[in-house]
């Protein structure tokens, strides 16, 4: 794909995510469709994918999304398909802890094209794809990642589906030790973005979906970081993944 082209999905994601962020700063009421084990669901995040896929019609390019799903065969293909979380840090956004994103990406196959995450409550927008520049904001960042796994900082989390047997957390934990801290912010768009700018080193989870990093990875990608969406194979499930994304591959945990 020329570069012109891949600038021009950029832009579109970049703006899609800015006018769906800004939309939801503009809600007050948060209406609960479902309040289920560790997971919650909001009308808000319906609507606002709603609103996104409204937005992307016109590039006439088919869209899989969170609350709506989509034609997921799409991920075998070597046909171009927007992935988008409409509200990533659902709980988050509930109780008003900072840290919700509006994610847009563009893939084909399993590979990024280009992405835009916008943390609406920091008013922070990030943006990348094959070949360009990362950027926060509309200027170029270049991280600073640590080269020394004991000053290295591992962002993860434990999504609603995470396994808490003693022996998975005793495995995460032996893991974990290695890093100097660990960090977790509620919203993998958060951490593959703060991992792509170089606030974090490394950002590893698993029993995610693809709609939670397909941005990210846009951004890992202009970053020059390495990352890996790894289908877990689950049944009826074909999207559910971990990811790894990091400075450096020794960085990776699980």
């Amino acid at each position: 794909m020329e570069k012109s082209e891949i600038q021009k999905f950029y832009e579109i994601a970049v703006n899609t995510a800015k006018l769906a962020g800004e939309r939801l700063k503009t809600i007050s009421e948060r209406r609960v469709n479902t309040d289920a084990g560790n997971d919650v669901k909001l009308q808000e995040d319906v609507e606002s994918e709603m609103f996104i896929r409204q937005q992307l019609e016109a590039t006439g390019i088919p869209v899989i999304g969170e609350e709506k799903g989509g034609a997921v065969e799409l991920v075998n293909s070597d046909s171009l398909y927007w992935v988008v979380d409409p509200i990533d840090g659902t709980y988050n956004y509930l109780r008003g802890i900072p840290g919700v994103c509006v994610s847009v990406g563009l893939m084909r196959g399993w590979e990024p094209v280009a992405g835009a995450i916008y943390d609406f409550t920091r008013n922070e927008l990030y943006g990348g794809g094959k070949g360009l520049p990362l950027t926060l904001n509309g200027v170029e960042v270049k991280p600073n990642w640590s080269q020394d796994i004991k000053q290295a900082v591992l962002m993860t989390g434990f999504p609603s589906a995470t396994d808490y047997s003693d022996e998975n957390l005793a495995r995460f934990v032996m893991s974990a030790q290695k890093f100097k801290k660990v960090r977790m912010c509620g919203s993998a768009c958060c951490a593959i973005a703060w991992v792509a700018v170089g606030r974090a080193d490394c950002y590893c989870e698993d029993r995610l979906y693809l709609w939670d990093v397909a941005a990210g990875m846009s951004l890992m990608e202009s970053a020059g970081g390495v990352y890996k969406a790894i289908p877990l194979g689950i049944k009826d499930k074909p999207l559910c993944i971990s990811i790894r994304a990091g400075a450096k591959e020794e960085y990776f945990v699980g």
